[in-house]
């Protein structure tokens, strides 16, 4: 009984000890940041959070199929702060642009590194206008690379900041698929959103989309507006 006792305390003693010995891991000090450029716009790209697009992080030595993955946000800007300063291998990607070139680049305490996307779709000369319980959204839809037939438009109304394909309260939207692309690209668009309250702020965005195989839709910047 005495020896069994014994071994117990002996037991006890070793886990305390070993629950307070100092965590001596080096903790993150690098911090990567930057923002894709939409090259039809010359504006940052608009898209959503956190499905718009990733950057992926590839360490120098590590392996191509264990990236960093961090989302980028609806701004077109992306940070992660909870990096080790080394070199990695950078690329954004899954969003709604086409394919861009990595890049190589050193991690410091705080570095920027920026990218020019070409975008599948760009939604232009946009205006929107208010009258009694409603709103018309006016667009024009642009591209600068042949891509996937272009499929669908929709103006998209909310009664918070953010707005996009699954966050709205009210939509128009149009099925664009049996139009050809070269009729599309030539008209300019109008919608009308009605059912909106009188003296209510709501926040307006155009989405367009192609066919690509992820389902990923180019947005305007959101409108900020207050139903008379």
């Amino acid at each position: 009984m005495i020896r069994t006792n014994l071994l117990i305390l002996i037991g006890l003693i070793v886990m305390f000890s070993s629950c307070n010995k100092i965590d001596n891991y080096e903790a993150p000090n690098g911090d990567i940041y930057g923002k894709l450029t939409d090259k039809i716009t010359n504006q940052p790209l608009q898209t959503e959070q956190p499905n718009g697009f990733i950057v992926k992080l590839f360490e120098k030595g590590g392996s191509d199929n264990s990236p960093i993955i961090f989302p980028g946000k609806s701004d077109g800007s992306f940070e992660n702060a909870l990096i080790f300063q080394k070199e990695y291998r950078v690329s954004p990607t899954e969003g709604a642009f086409f394919p861009v070139n990595e890049v190589t680049i050193n991690v410091g305490s705080r570095t920027e590194v920026n990218f020019d996307v070409i975008p599948f779709l760009a939604v232009q000369n946009v205006s929107v206008n208010v009258s009694s319980g409603k709103i018309t959204s006016s667009y024009k839809i642009s591209r600068s690379q042949l891509g996937d037939k272009i499929v669908e438009r929709k103006t998209l109304v909310s009664s918070i900041p953010t707005v996009n394909k699954v966050v709205f309260d009210f939509k128009a939207e149009n099925d664009l698929s049996g139009i050809s692309d070269a009729d599309i690209l030539a008209a300019q668009y109008t919608d009308e959103v009605s059912g909106l309250t009188s003296g209510k702020i709501y926040y307006v965005r155009i989405a367009v989309r192609t066919d690509n195989s992820l389902k990923k839709y180019n947005y305007s910047e959101v409108y900020k507006v207050t139903i008379p």
